[in-house]
């Protein structure tokens, strides 16, 4: 199942670079319009040369569209082949502008790997003579239906992706080019299943059983590429997070491993231990003929050892936010700057901003990049109870309460013109330091916290029952590798010392004085409960550096 799941990706073009270990050769070479092979490049390896030979020994040959298909999404639109019948299937529908190359294509000769070759993809069914023989030299070309204008570069197994034969047909880009070739090559009728085109041989074939061209399956090429020897595990991983990667950083990081930046360590890791359980039993065989052995070498060595390994461990957590990101809820009471501080940071009009108290009914979401890392912001309703709250705003309010409990991290604005005030302690209920007292099976809030957050613990009474809200958060933070924000059970009003996961942005800071300090607004035994104080003006930009700093330290923490 891990298998599957990590080579459900990859649409990537071409071969991988050359950190990636083939079989018995080399990566793949780049493509050369010159025909400058070695005789390797002519024939197959000895390795591979039973006719049917496939990741999955049912000698299915899949093709599958390698690129985004949207309408006007580019120039090119590439189709890729691959399996024993790859370069019979392209065969059959192309028809090279090259003499030589038609010639070679008639006599079954193996292509020239690695050189692109230009022609046209033609329907076979439209061949004159009704031989569907499209690289026959007699055949009238104007009489042919010509689906496209291409170029096509095959890539012998095993120097190519799959460590299979390859053929990659460059088709005009759009979505009705690309959907006519691929059409084409998946007829039932386009190959023999006792070994040519169709035409040749007189019985059809029948598309997606042995012996002829079928749709890859979601990721199927990579799942090939690993079941050939052509990627590691984390190889394969690897592509997928490549293709998904949302930020800069991710990308360098799945690229590091796709070189082997993941593998290599743990290879090295491994020989060295099987050194270690080498010596110990050489020791135990043969001691009277052997030098005493040194124990602390060889404790310093699995300490050493161990480190390595804790620290390709210590890698997996930031793997997991670029490939995830982490979701920041921003929340206060209403009219201190929530939906301005969103617009600011993610240089948009998400929100919608007016004086009136209470605008934000629903959570409004925004996408940022901190540290490198893909973020989510959650604009929430602004946190109020009491007389004057409405029904519709306090079900947003409910759902500022959730979001917040939810999130990864917890941005918390205070209007600095007012102050820290009691609506703002009201406001935080329930989100900071919230402790819980269960009785007969209840969680109960503390007071002034939302009910919403007040969950009846099922599966028996108090003595066999539990918080099946913290432990849902607990499962919830243990998969994404994150904190919980809450810390049940500690009076401390200080901040933990693993670090919290809440910020406080002292908002509108642009409307008081330049010498007006922070500790001045917010008083000491509330910061204390932050990971960070942050001043910033949602109308300048001024502070949002600062804040993006300090929730990237959250998020490496």
């Amino acid at each position: 199942t891990r298998v599957f799941h990590a080579c459900r990706e990859t649409r990537a073009s071409g071969g991988v670079g050359s950190g990636v270990v083939a079989p018995t050769r080399a990566a793949a070479e780049p493509a050369t319009l010159e025909t400058d092979d070695d005789d390797d490049d002519h024939h197959h390896d000895d390795e591979h040369d039973d006719e049917g030979f496939s990741s999955y020994g049912d000698g299915d040959t899949i093709v599958a569209i390698a690129t985004p298909v949207v309408p006007n999404a580019g120039g090119v639109a590439i189709i890729r082949l691959s399996g024993p019948r790859a370069v019979e299937a392209a065969r059959a529908v192309f028809r090279p502008a090259s003499r030589p190359a038609r010639a070679a294509a008639r006599e079954g000769t193996p292509p020239s790997s690695h050189t692109a070759l230009y022609g046209v993809i033609v329907d076979p069914t439209s061949v004159p003579n009704g031989s569907r023989r499209v690289n026959d030299e007699d055949v009238d070309e104007d009489a042919l239906d010509v689906v496209d204008e291409v170029l096509v570069l095959p890539m012998l197994r095993p120097r190519s992706y799959t460590a299979e034969d390859v053929v990659e047909i460059h088709c005009h880009g759009g979505s009705v080019c690309v959907q006519r070739v691929l059409s084409l090559l998946t007829r039932r009728d386009i190959l023999d299943p006792s070994g040519g085109a169709a035409g040749t041989a007189g019985t059809a074939g029948t598309a997606g059983t042995a012996g002829g061209v079928r749709l890859a399956r979601p990721g199927e090429f990579t799942l090939r590429a690993f079941l050939n020897g052509r990627l590691d595990l984390t190889q394969a991983e690897a592509v997928h997070s490549l293709v998904a990667a949302k930020t800069e950083r991710a990308a360098d990081g799945a690229l590091a491993a796709l070189r082997g930046g993941l593998a290599s360590p743990v290879r090295d890791a491994r020989a060295r231990c099987v050194d270690l359980l080498a010596e110990l039993e050489a020791r135990l065989d043969f001691e009277d003929e052997l030098t005493p052995l040194d124990s602390d070498a060889i404790a310093a060595e699995v300490r050493a050892v161990r480190a390595d390994v804790a620290k390709v461990l210590s890698t997996a957590r930031r793997g997991t936010l670029l490939d995830t990101g982490v979701t920041v809820a921003i929340v206060g009471k209403p009219n201190a700057g929530k939906s301005s501080l969103l617009n600011a940071w993610s240089r948009s009009e998400r929100a919608i901003v007016t004086p009136i108290a209470g605008t934000t009914r629903d959570v409004v979401e925004a996408r940022v990049e901190c540290a490198g890392v893909p973020v989510t912001l959650l604009d929430t309703a602004g946190i109020r109870r009491g007389v004057g709250v409405d029904e519709v705003e306090a079900i947003g309010v409910k759902r500022s309460v959730a979001a917040a409990v939810g999130a990864d991290a917890v941005i918390v604005v205070v209007d600095a013109t007012e102050g820290w005030t009691a609506l703002d302690d009201d406001a935080c209920a329930g989100i900071l330091n919230r402790k819980r007292r269960v009785n007969q099976g209840v969680v109960k809030a503390d007071e002034g916290e939302s009910s919403a957050v007040g969950v009846q613990a099922g599966g028996g009474d108090a003595a066999g029952g539990g918080d099946e809200w913290a432990n849902a958060k607990a499962r919830l933070h243990k998969v994404r590798g994150t904190r919980g924000l809450d810390d049940d059970g500690d009076d401390d009003a200080t901040r933990r010392d693993a670090g919290a996961t809440a910020i406080l942005a002292v908002n509108k800071t642009d409307a008081i004085a330049a010498d007006v300090d922070l500790d001045a607004i917010v008083p000491a035994e509330v910061s204390g409960k932050f990971a960070a104080v942050v001043g910033v003006s949602a109308v300048t930009g001024a502070g949002l550096e600062e804040l993006e700093s300090a929730l990237g330290s959250i998020v490496e923490g």
